[in-house]
């Protein structure tokens, strides 16, 4: 499938080679305006759209209720009204926001009321985000959007472009980026308190539950009939036409390859983000998985992943390992728990570093060395945030600044995730030209690299 660039592919290879993809003033010269314009809205308050209420998009509701939400965009208004009202910490946001307009459809929301958002935030399945993701840009407004950022590396790499020649303010939706552990982290590394770092254990506990365990393959008939609140097929988007089940529209879509992209997907972002920003990794040249069975259109109970990445200067290759579904990695040093969400464990050649899920905190094992370093640790050099991501992406739209996890910093690591995902479904080793976008090793795997199956008509991008 080839995916449309923003503008035609001249414009887009001309604003590439003289933006440097949106790193440089461009990107701030666009945004300080779209910024300084918001600023002129009542109270000064951004003019937010949410696109998808439930889940995620209640965690955006409770952090960006001090702005203006003008639009909330979900494809089952009767179940998006019950979460805005249940919000125990955004409580009367249905009285607050008499005036936001409910759609079912965000093609509706930006051809009725486009010039009044400022920026929106996509807290959707993943299957979702590219073809949403692409009509934000394409209205020049800033952009929050869960991870992985996309189902698939070829969108995450088309989105990514067009969220450049865009110029706007975008955030991949990672609390990590923004949390106290993955600074230490770095800090750490930098100042040598590891050594030279060769490996990196990472790991989630989920077991099965809505990524695998009993969902059984796509059925080809149901008797399962959907709420009449939901418009299902707005629901099913670009994706392949399918009879609706429960099971499938509502939390356990990640499950699917169709939707979603299974445990891995789902916290590879939380848990391998600190190695990944502490050690400066680059793509990976490799991805082995050993997994249980692939049941048909769904993802194995159990992963277990071997990384390979290039050395980097002075630093030696690195080895990362993942595991997810129950299964733990080696333990580190004798007394350490592994704790029931996830994390990892740095390997170098003067230290051992345990990072909590979401990189929420980092200290040194064993803790006797902890201890003996507590008041000698480096100093903090780098700046510290104050409130999650949301509040970074409003702080810096308003800044013109970038974010943390802005899309030019976290497509590569989507991209390590996405990987892996595809590995899983090839269940194969995969080699990898990242430069190229190819898996050097197994052709018949690079359709995974892809999403897989056309758009539905009505539904292109």
């Amino acid at each position: 499938m080839n995916l449309r660039p923003l503008t035609t592919p001249a414009s887009r290879r001309e604003f590439l080679h003289t933006s440097a993809l949106a790193t440089g003033s461009l990107l701030f010269t666009r945004a300080t305006c779209r910024a300084a314009d918001a600023a002129k809205r009542a109270n000064g308050r951004l003019q937010i759209a949410l696109i998808g209420v439930g889940g995620r998009g209640q965690a955006a509701l409770t952090a960006l209720q001090g702005e203006q939400i003008v639009a909330f965009c979900d494809v089952d208004h009767v179940r998006g009204r019950e979460q805005v009202a249940a919000n125990r910490v955004a409580s009367g946001a249905l009285a607050r926001f008499p005036d936001a307009r409910w759609f079912h459809d965000y093609r509706e929301m930006f051809a009725q009321m486009a010039d009044q958002i400022d920026a929106v935030v996509v807290s959707v399945p993943d299957f979702m985000h590219y073809a949403i993701g692409m009509a934000v840009l394409r209205q020049r407004k800033h952009l929050y959007m869960e991870k992985p950022l996309c189902r698939c590396i070829t969108e995450v790499r088309a989105l990514r472009a067009a969220a450049a020649e865009a110029g706007v303010v975008t955030q991949m939706g990672n609390q990590g980026r923004a949390a106290e552990g993955i600074r230490l982290a770095r800090e750490w590394v930098q100042a040598g308190l590891l050594g030279r770092v060769h490996t990196v254990h990472a790991w989630n506990y989920t077991v099965g539950g809505s990524y695998s365990l009993g969902l059984g393959p796509h059925p080809d008939a149901t008797d399962e009939t959907p709420p009449p609140s939901l418009r299902y097929d707005l629901w099913q988007g670009v994706a392949p036409e399918r009879p609706y089940r429960k099971i499938r529209s509502h939390s356990s879509w990640r499950g699917y390859s169709d939707y979603g992209t299974g445990c891995l997907g789902d916290w590879a972002c939380h848990q391998l983000d600190a190695a990944v920003y502490a050690l400066d990794l680059g793509a990976p040249l490799s991805v082995e998985p050993a997994t249980t069975p692939l049941p048909p259109g769904t993802f194995p109970t159990t992963n277990t992943l071997h990384y390979a990445f290039a050395a980097r200067g002075a630093q030696p290759p690195v080895s990362v390992r993942w595991f997810d579904g129950g299964i733990l990695p080696p333990l580190p040093v004798e007394g350490f728990t592994f704790n029931n969400a996830g994390g990892s464990i740095f390997y170098g050649d003067k230290g051992i570093m345990a990072v909590g899920s979401h990189s929420s905190s980092a200290r040194l094992l064993p803790d006797a060395r902890m201890a003996e370093l507590r008041s000698s640790l480096p100093p903090k050099t780098i700046p510290r945030l104050i409130g999650g991501p949301h509040v970074e992406w409003v702080n810096a739209i308003r800044a013109g600044a970038r974010c943390g996890s802005d899309f030019q910093r976290a497509a590569p690591l989507a991209e390590i995730a996405l990987l892996g995902v595809a590995a899983i479904r090839a269940q194969t080793r995969l080699e990898w030209d990242a430069t190229a976008g190819r898996v050097t090793n197994a052709p018949a795997a690079q359709r995974f690299i892809g999403p897989g199956y056309d758009y539905r008509p009505g539904w292109g991008v």
